[in-house]
């Protein structure tokens, strides 16, 4: 039952971006319509402390690094293949300029 949970918070971790990933992940306490800097301090210093949460942070900024990585090589390939579709319609355009004479 337990790895169904975790399977379940990392699929959610997965689909949301950076921020609201974090957001799953930090420590709020419940019942409280605001946060004052004080207490921001105080929580960002427990989830320090807490190795559980600092791993699910953890994970959470390796994930998002390793997305925007494959992101950008995803646009480098794009760009390589769209270069590589012109060069080819530019063959074949010469090659049917070059049978027809």
């Amino acid at each position: 039952m337990q790895i169904a949970s975790i399977l379940s918070d990392l699929t959610s971790l997965r689909v949301c971006d950076h921020s609201a990933a974090l957001a799953l992940v930090s420590v709020h306490r419940p019942g409280r319509a605001s946060v004052t800097a004080g207490d921001d301090r105080e929580l960002s210093v427990n989830a320090k402390e807490d190795p559980d949460l600092q791993r699910a942070m953890d994970l959470v900024d390796l994930h998002y690094g390793v997305k925007m990585k494959h992101t950008q090589e995803e646009e480098e390939l794009m760009q390589a293949r769209r270069e590589v579709d012109m060069v080819l319609e530019k063959l074949e355009r010469n090659g049917s300029k070059n049978q027809r004479s």
